[in-house]
Formats: C-alpha cells, sequence, structure tokens
C-alpha cells in the first residue's frame, strides 16, 4: 500500500469512527417521543448538537454520493450514464426521486459534490506528479550508483518527470475540506461557493481564495443565511463594476403582469429591483405591521391606530390589497402638473469624524426600565432609506436589504430625494444631538436604523421598521440620556426577552456586548451584538 492510499485508509477509518460515535450518541437520546421528553434541559441542549453533529457527518456522506453520481452520470457518457440508463435527464432529477427532496435541494447536493470531486481530482493530480517525480529521481539514482547509467549523459533525459506540473487547486478546495473534514455543512458549503460567485477577469482564483479563507474562519459563528449574506458582500467589495451589471440586469428583469381569470377576478404578478420592492415593501409595512408583529406605539394616536388595525375584521391579505387599491385612487388625484412635496431625503451620507485620541469610554451596565420607543415610528412610507458612504467610490445599500447599489443609482436618488448627513465618531457612534429627553425623537430614531441596519440581538433578522429604541441605561435609576451611544435597536420579541429575563447590554467604545443573566449562562460570557447594516460594516473598531 503506497504512502497516499495509507493516509486515504487512516483517514477513512477515522471518519467511519466519527460516523459511528455520532450515531451511538444520538441512539442514547432515546427511541421515543416519550424519552426525548423526559430529558432534562442540559439534555436537550446537549442533544440539539448531538443531532448537529450526526446530521453533519450524514450530509457529508451525502454529497460524496451525489458526486459519485453525478460522475458517473457525466454528459459525455450519453445513455450509458447512471441517469439515463434509470430514465432520468440529469443527476439531480435522479437524486431528487431517490431522497424525496425538491429540486432545490438536490441540485445543492449535487453542485456540492461536483465541487469536492475538482478538490479531489486536483489532490489526485498533484499527488501523481508527486510520486512520479520521485520515482524518476529513484530510477535516476539507481542507475547512478549502479554505474549503468551517467546523470551527466543524454541518456538521463529518458528518466526525466513524463508529466507537465499540475494545475493548481481550485480557490474552493477549501470549502471542500472543510466538508470533507465535517467542520462545514452542506448548506454552509453552497452558501459559501454561490455567494462568492465564479472568476471572472476582476476577480481571479488567488482573490477568491484570500476572501474564502477569511470567510471559513468566521463561519463557525455564522449560521447558513448569515454566511450567505456575508459571502454575498463580499463579492460585491470585490467587484465594484459587476454590481453595475447585476443592477442593470435586475432592472431589465423587471415586470407587472395583470390578467382576467374565468370568474372575472383579476390577477396581479410582478418582479421588481431591490429600490423598487423595498418601497413597495415599506408601503406594506406601513399598512399592516400591527398585525405582523410590529412596534409598539407610545404616541397616543399612533398606538389608536395600531389598535384598530389589529381589530379589522378584514385579515392581513385584505387590508393590503384594499390599501393598494386606495394608493392608487389617492394617484389618479394628483395634478400632473404639479411637482410632489414633502418627501423624507432617500439617502443618508455617512461620514466619520476622527478625533486626536482616541477615547476610552467605559462600559456601563444597564437595567430593567423603560417602555418601548419605536425605531421609526411615524416615519412616511415615502421611500426606502439607501445608505452609502461619502468619500467611497464603492457602493451603498437600501435598508432592509443586501442587494448592493451602485453609485449611479444612489447619485440619482440623492438629485431626485436629496440626502441627510449623519457624522459617526471612529467607534461607528452616531454623534449625540445633546438633546436629553426621555423619547428618541426622529433624527435619533433615523441615526439609530443607519448605524444598527436592525435588531442588533444575535442571530435576529429584523429590520429597523420592527425595531424599537431601547436605553442602555435607565433613565431614572443610572441618570441615563436619551443619546444616540445609550440607544440600540431591538425587536419587540426581544427587548421583551431582555428586560424579563434580566440580560444585560454594555457599550464599550462603539462595541455593544450582551450579557446572558446567571440562570441561562453562570459564567455570564459576553456576547457581542455586531451592527447589521453592511454600509457601516467597515466603520465599526477592529476585532
Amino acid at each position: 500500500m503506497t504512502n497516499q492510499s495509507s493516509i486515504a485508509a487512516t483517514f477513512a477509518t477515522h471518519r467511519g469512527d466519527a460516523l459511528v460515535e455520532a450515531a451511538e450518541n444520538v441512539a442514547r437520546l432515546g427511541s421515543c417521543s416519550v424519552d426525548y421528553d423526559a430529558l432534562s434541559d442540559a439534555a436537550v441542549l446537549a442533544g440539539q448538537r448531538t443531532l448537529a453533529q450526526a446530521q453533519r457527518e450524514l450530509d457529508t456522506r451525502k454529497a460524496w454520493l451525489a458526486k459519485t453520481l453525478a460522475q458517473r452520470s457525466r454528459w459525455e457518457l450519453g445513455q450509458s450514464g447512471l441517469a439515463a440508463q434509470q430514465g432520468f435527464l440529469n443527476p439531480e432529477a435522479l437524486i431528487q426521486e431517490l431522497t424525496g427532496t425538491s429540486k432545490v435541494e438536490s441540485r445543492k447536493l449535487v453542485g456540492v459534490g461536483r465541487m469536492l470531486a475538482e478538490a479531489e481530482d486536483a489532490q489526485a493530480q498533484a499527488a501523481a506528479f508527486l510520486a512520479a517525480e520521485d520515482e524518476a529521481a529513484r530510477r535516476l539514482l539507481d542507475g547512478a550508483l549502479d554505474g549503468a547509467l551517467d546523470p551527466d549523459s543524454p541518456d538521463a533525459l529518458d528518466f526525466a518527470v513524463p508529466l507537465s506540473p499540475p494545475a493548481p487547486a481550485p480557490w474552493h478546495a477549501p470549502i471542500s475540506h472543510a466538508v470533507t473534514g465535517g467542520t462545514l455543512s452542506i448548506d454552509a458549503a453552497h452558501a459559501l461557493r454561490t455567494g462568492l460567485g465564479d472568476i471572472d477577469t476582476v476577480v481571479t482564483g488567488p482573490v477568491l481564495a484570500d476572501a474564502l479563507a477569511g470567510l471559513l474562519a468566521d463561519a463557525a459563528a455564522m449560521d447558513v443565511d448569515q454566511l450567505l449574506k456575508r459571502a454575498r458582500q463580499t463579492r460585491d467589495s470585490l467587484d465594484e463594476a459587476g454590481i453595475r451589471v447585476r443592477e442593470q440586469k435586475a432592472w431589465d428583469d423587471r415586470y407587472l403582469r395583470i390578467w382576467t381569470l374565468n370568474t372575472g377576478q383579476v390577477r396581479i404578478d410582478g418582479l421588481f429591483p431591490a429600490e423598487q420592492a423595498e418601497f413597495i415593501k415599506a408601503t406594506f409595512d406601513s399598512l399592516t405591521s400591527p398585525r405582523r408583529g410590529g412596534v409598539r406605539f407610545v404616541d397616543t394616536e399612533r398606538a389608536a391606530w395600531a389598535k384598530r388595525v389589529k381589530n379589522d375584521p378584514r385579515n392581513t391579505s385584505q387590508i393590503t390589497c384594499d390599501g393598494f387599491l386606495d394608493l392608487l385612487k389617492a394617484g389618479t388625484t394628483i395634478n400632473p402638473n404639479e411637482m410632489l412635496g414633502g418627501r423624507r431625503p432617500a439617502v443618508q451620507i455617512l461620514t466619520t469624524a476622527t478625533p486626536t485620541a482616541r477615547p476610552a469610554a467605559p462600559a456601563k451596565p444597564a437595567g430593567p426600565a423603560e417602555p418601548a420607543e419605536p425605531a421609526n415610528a411615524g416615519e412616511p412610507a415615502a421611500d426606502n432609506i439607501l445608505i452609502s458612504l461619502t468619500g467611497q467610490t464603492g457602493h451603498g445599500y437600501i435598508e432592509g436589504n443586501n442587494a448592493p447599489v451602485s453609485p449611479e443609482t444612489i447619485e440619482r436618488l440623492i438629485c431626485d430625494s436629496g440626502s441627510v448627513e449623519i457624522t459617526v465618531d471612529e467607534f461607528n457612534r452616531p454623534l449625540d444631538l445633546g438633546h436629553e429627553q426621555r423619547l428618541f425623537n426622529r433624527a435619533q430614531r433615523r441615526a439609530l436604523a443607519a448605524r444598527d441596519g436592525g435588531c442588533r440581538w444575535p442571530g435576529c433578522d429584523r429590520p429597523p421598521a420592527f425595531t424599537e429604541a431601547h436605553h442602555i441605561e435607565h433613565w431614572l435609576r443610572d441618570h441615563g440620556r436619551t443619546d444616540i451611544n445609550q440607544g440600540i435597536l431591538l425587536c419587540p420579541a426581544h427587548h421583551l426577552l431582555l428586560h424579563n429575563q434580566h440580560w444585560q447590554i454594555f457599550e464599550n467604545t462603539g462595541r455593544y456586548w450582551l450579557r446572558p443573566p446567571t440562570t441561562i449562562d453562570p459564567g455570564q460570557t459576553l456576547i457581542e451584538m455586531p451592527g447589521r447594516n453592511p454600509a457601516t460594516t467597515h466603520l465599526s473598531p477592529s476585532r
């Protein structure tokens, strides 16, 4: 057995042992639902981790098998391919039939399998080249030692390496290695590969490999959705020109179709680019948010309106339909010769004010506290907020949407709707307005939305429109000021959780930390609460 085969056999044995161990751990949890109900809280949490590890082990093998099936169904094999022999046009359809999964899941599995095959082929070619080099060197040495060959003679060329140097490993090989090693799930591997995209003339293999290294280092701390967002944002940063191409394609693909059914009812179907889509979503949110877990209003009039929406006998879809028709009717009453006024600025320009000395602000605990204040209460749904960075040639982001927006679109929106400048310090803290008032005013809420990008509770994805401004320092107990650095956006559910279970939030030089109660974590290990706005990520202090 060669050294390469020995290593492969040892690795296979190790992976086999890992699968057996995972299966045994799962079996110990119990054999029926009643057994699971009898588990303690600690055992339930440990059991979930056990199941996740077992799933990763199985996913790795699913990818291996999908790779094998795809290789045996290659298009050049024609009707002799495995999928064709079973009556299927491609391996994805065969896997879907065998496993009962969706088309999307089957394609994902085959895609990851093919990625594994590329990495394995490159590794095999590199091993073959090294083996050929070693064999040629050995033959040359043996011939010289036996006196049968002069190393300097032309005959020595016959012992030269017969292979050309192998091509370098694909840039995504580390993804394959992580999947094979059981440290990365199939979904996470697909998210990284899809989000980072393919090589082109601007984004080369080495560039993608460097970007991938950083993402893999942080992958364990992110779920699949977060990993996909980070990967896409990384690709956008690497390929500014590609943003314009994708943005133009999104505009070219837009449509709105209307047709009449046999019953006389009318059906509408549409596809909108991010800029238009977020405008529509903002309008939808303004009409229906009290019915869908939106913010709790402190203002009496807004609270009364929210109550009326909740008590409306129509369902949410009906409210949306009627509201849409009301907007169309209102639009027909506008004088086409008059310019519409009262629109709030669409673009927020973030600038950084760098002090001469770096302050060292101490962290202070917060306590249970205050009534909820909506982060964007009272804001009209006239425009979405586009966040960009002044003095930067890069792109911006529409609030609530991860699709990047080109500088040209930013300039057009500024021209059309104006802009608001928000100055932040070197720790990414919007400079407070100095108003010692109990409730965050509209300007402060706008700055909080720009900084936080939504609920900052770890793992939460609620946008700013569905958040409330939490005062880190208790207003009465700690003499807390209603200044921006002492506020943070939380969705209603996590805002209530924080107070009811006595979690605490600390702020230190622009970074926010969450401390769990001792009932959840006796050691009260601090958990960082990073902002979710991709346009302000680079302004955060170095980690």
